[in-house]
């Protein structure tokens, strides 16, 4: 299959993906309205209207819990919301001056790496995010998320250092900054990282 067959596989894969979700969503709403209207009908006896309600809180329960579960995380980081929003529009904001000095710029290009950023982090963060959920309210836990959460503002963090780095001509942020950097990109040691004290 040439390059072409497979561009239009996945666009007809996406496709698919997309009307299942329309048609869930289409299911599930259909499903709540009726439900209501049946109860507001006087038809239906007490006992049928109490089954109907029932089945719109069985149907709504789970988007309720998600809903829940994403409001209680995102009242207890608020701040790390705001510095990942904060950053992601930095990082739009730099490499798009970086790319423009440098002759390179395009809109296509700089739409499609930060929505893969952006698709990327979500999805890793998520999925660290359980696994310390998991492991419950201890200090190993709660040492594992700063450092989750550091490495996830330095995804686009670092890019925004780095280019800021070339543009100034390898003047700004100094070279230990960015030398601190590079190591916990390798290590992930949080200490090493935020220390200021001189080594020698």
């Amino acid at each position: 299959m040439d390059s072409h067959g497979k561009t239009l596989l996945r666009c007809d894969n996406k496709c698919i993906k997309m009307k299942t979700i329309k048609i869930m969503t289409l299911t599930l709403l259909r499903k709540v309205f009726c439900g209501i209207l049946l109860i507001s009908d006087k038809h239906p006896t007490f006992a049928e209207k109490v089954l109907y309600y029932i089945s719109i809180i069985a149907t709504l329960s789970p988007v309720v819990y998600v809903v829940e579960g994403l409001n209680w995380w995102f009242l207890g980081n608020m701040r790390f919301v705001s510095f990942i929003i904060f950053f992601v529009t930095a990082n739009i904001g730099v490499g798009a001056w970086f790319h423009h000095k440098n002759n390179t710029f395009s809109w296509e290009s700089l739409l499609k790496r930060n929505a893969v950023m952006i698709g990327i982090l979500a999805i890793t963060y998520t999925v660290l995010e359980m696994l310390t959920l998991t492991a419950g309210q201890n200090v190993l836990a709660e040492s594992f998320r700063a450092v989750l959460q550091v490495s996830t503002l330095l995804y686009p963090g670092s890019k925004i250092l780095k280019n800021v780095y070339v543009l100034s001509n390898k003047k700004f942020p100094p070279a230990f900054v960015m030398e601190k950097l590079y190591n916990f990109e390798k290590t992930g040691n949080l200490t090493e990282l935020l220390n200021t004290e001189n080594k020698e």
